[in-house]
């Protein structure tokens, strides 16, 4: 039987000898009528979670495991694998039982979990892979490891751990003499440049969730070659924390299979649909960026906690849209309690599902997807918890990098980005956000600044200054000015230009807005100031949005809240057009979104054509798509498929200027992509026929 080119993992809570002589036969009509591809059954989860299970309680979910893939195999739709603990998520009020000799995790204030294991303890590694050896006799299509495959969040540890007896250990025999666990931590986030401590946390870290990771890879290919085993994954900031290696662990996990990950989806609350993006953009893009290319992605779309009241279908329905540009392979959804009251079909998931399929599918088919990501390359390293510099030394947050910045601000604003794990780049427009030039020499930075155009916000320039390579992007010093201190409170346009049709135009810069870097300029550099910032007396206080000798971007706002924080205030119709200014001059080569808030647009290159998908996180519509592009770059005609229509269309094209504007709308919370086929192949991606409006 054919499989769809995006397949719905639909995750089943069945609670045996509850409801499911009742859910399994409502199962079956579900997958029907929602056009489910794969049924990844859970097993001792959340609400009826008794703990690490015993083998006992496993043989329940078992037999019931056996029945329900029984009864898919007729309709070739496969069962999947949902084992809802390895380490276990949390406390929550219970403990080992007297026959689970595992070591407990502990936290850095020496706190020890009740329930939460150490993923280095043998007796628990030898205990979770029976575990996934039992289910992998099932045959399954993919065996599921949950998010509390992780060292950080297992309340209620503070922060998480491990350090546990046997990491203090191996901490102290990397330092090579006994360690305190107090005087260990201190080493680890001690401000400014990183103490040896924080290698030593690193590396054992990563070296513990790979060896955790390989007892259950083992033991399920003991039993079975065929099974996946895929992972549900966190945020990567956090995860860095942590020393994460993706690609090790991916494969390590995957044991000769193609590695699938279950990439977090922020938004398990309905939320305005640009708020929603921005959190895509800084934690499910980057994640994306982190895996191997030939990951098998099923992002995670969960409804928590669950219902109508927590999401609606439309936004259920917007967030499948919106995931395409992961590259995916299909989605999990996540939609029903926990607790054993089964599908809800008043809710009508069902029907929603149904119809959009054939969208998924058909924008999956084209392949658009697996293209070269095209756009500002936005700079990151999975390992930039090595290098950054802390600086209280108090919390392990501290160690979350900030690198996710401009992959949020620069879609909002119309630009399309693509994450870049290197600075080996030559003709590209690159952005650099928090401490991520850290991770590179000053030999390599040079390169990096001589051969591309760069922009920088505050907290990148501070760091550049900081490792005394501040002439790179020609500044002398640098100081912070406070927000709402009084230093400043308004940034104006200053070189003479209008932007939003004003003269001397204005955006706000307080509040809700950041810190502003005071930066001063060497002498004799070539300084094209666009903005400045100003107080409430009118008084100039700082330079503010500048091309530096033609080059170097400085966006001055910085030190933001945490890793994912967006200031709304940076939101706004002139920094926009002047964002759009700069980038024009530099010579952007791939297309820009004029005047539509929150009309994001992802670019790939395939086969020598440019495509582009535009992502509506606005609740208003856009009647007409309009793109500032390059000339060479589109032709008379565009070949398009609207998310809200139920067919591919050839629409015409017209331009003024560098404007070109598409004969094709767009609604609120909907999605679009275009291709403009290159010159020598004109044929069309889509097909379809003409259709001008």
């Amino acid at each position: 039987m054919k499989q769809d080119p995006f397949r719905y993992i639909f995750r089943f809570c069945c609670d045996p000898g509850f409801n499911d002589e009742a859910e399994i036969p409502a199962l079956l009509r579900y997958v029907d009528e929602a056009r489910i591809d794969d049924v990844a059954v859970f097993a001792n989860v959340e609400e009826i979670n008794t703990g690490h299970m015993t083998a006992k309680e496993q043989d329940v979910y078992l037999l019931m495991m056996r029945r329900i893939g029984a009864l898919l195999a007729e309709k070739g739709v496969t069962m999947s694998v949902n084992q809802w603990h390895s380490v276990m998520h949390a406390d929550l009020g219970k403990s080992l039982r007297d026959d689970q000799p595992f070591r407990r995790m502990v936290d850095a204030k020496g706190s020890e979990a009740a329930l939460c294991v150490c993923p280095l303890c043998g007796e628990w590694q030898r205990y979770i892979g029976q575990i996934y050896a039992r289910y992998a006799a099932l045959e399954p299509s993919i065996l599921w490891v949950e998010d509390d495959f992780r060292l950080h969040n297992h309340d209620p540890l503070h922060w998480g751990g491990c350090f546990c007896s046997e990491h203090m250990r191996r901490y102290s025999a990397r330092a090579g003499k006994p360690l305190t666990r107090e005087e260990f931590i201190a080493g680890v986030l001690r401000p400014g440049p990183p103490h040896p401590y924080r290698r030593i946390w690193l590396d054992v870290s990563r070296e513990t969730m790979l060896e955790a990771a390989r007892a259950i890879a083992k033991a399920v290919r003991t039993v079975s070659a065929r099974p996946k085993v895929g992972l549900m994954s966190s945020a990567p900031h956090v995860h860095a924390a942590e020393g994460r290696d993706w690609p090790a662990l991916l494969h390590t996990l995957a044991a000769g299979q193609p590695p699938v990950d279950r990439i977090h989806l922020p938004g398990y609350q309905e939320q305005s649909p640009a708020q929603y993006l921005h959190g895509f953009n800084m934690v499910s893009m980057l994640t994306r960026a982190m895996l191997p290319p030939e990951t098998e992605v099923y992002p995670e779309l969960e409804n928590f906690p669950f219902g109508l009241y927590s999401k609606s279908r439309r936004f259920t329905r917007f967030q499948l849209l919106s995931a395409l540009p992961l590259n995916l392979a299909g989605i999990t959804l996540d939609l029903y309690d926990l607790n054993g009251n089964g599908i809800v079909w008043e809710e009508d998931y069902q029907t929603m599902l149904r119809e959009t399929k054939p969208c998924l599918n058909a924008l999956a088919e084209t392949g658009v997807f697996r293209g070269e990501r095209l756009g500002v390359r936005v700079l990151y390293s999975q390992n930039s918890s090595d290098t950054l510099h802390t600086a209280a030394g108090a919390s392990m947050e501290e160690l979350y990098p900030h690198e996710g910045f401009f992959a949020a601000l620069l879609p909002a604003l119309g630009v399309p980005y693509a994450y870049c794990d290197t600075a080996e780049l030559t003709g590209q427009i690159v952005a650099a956000g928090g401490q991520v030039l850290r991770n590179w020499n000053e030999a390599e930075l040079a390169r990096l600044f001589q051969n591309n155009f760069v922009i920088l916000n505050a907290d990148a320039l501070w760091t550049l200054c900081d490792m005394g390579l501040g002439h790179l992007a020609g500044a002398e010093r640098v100081r912070w000015l406070r927000q709402n201190s009084g230093a400043y409170a308004y940034e104006q346009v200053t070189n003479g230009r209008r932007y939003c049709g004003r003269e001397n135009a204005r955006a706000s810069a307080v509040i809700s807005c950041s810190d502003v870097l005071d930066v001063t300029y060497l002498p004799g550099e070539d300084v094209c100031e666009y903005t400045a910032l100003f107080d409430s007396f009118r008084r100039r206080a700082a330079c503010g949005q500048t091309v530096v000798g033609g080059r170097v971007l400085i966006y001055p706002f910085g030190n933001f809240d945490a890793p994912t924080a967006m200031p709304p205030m940076l939101l706004n119709a002139m920094r926009a057009a002047v964002l759009h200014d700069v980038l024009r001059a530099a010579g952007a080569p791939f297309p820009l979104v004029p005047d539509a808030p929150y009309l994001e647009p992802y670019c790939f290159e395939q086969s020598g054509a440019m495509a582009v998908y535009l992502v509506n996180g606005s609740a208003d519509s856009v009647p007409a798509v309009r793109l500032r592009m390059p000339r060479t770059r589109a032709g008379a005609r565009a070949e398009i498929w609207r998310s809200d229509r139920g067919a591919p269309e050839s629409v015409r094209c017209s331009r003024e200027g560098d404007v070109l504007t598409l004969c094709a709308g767009l609604g609120a919370m909907e999605t679009l992509l275009a291709r403009f086929p290159n010159e020598k192949n004109q044929s069309p991606l889509l097909g379809g026929t003409d259709n001008a409006g």
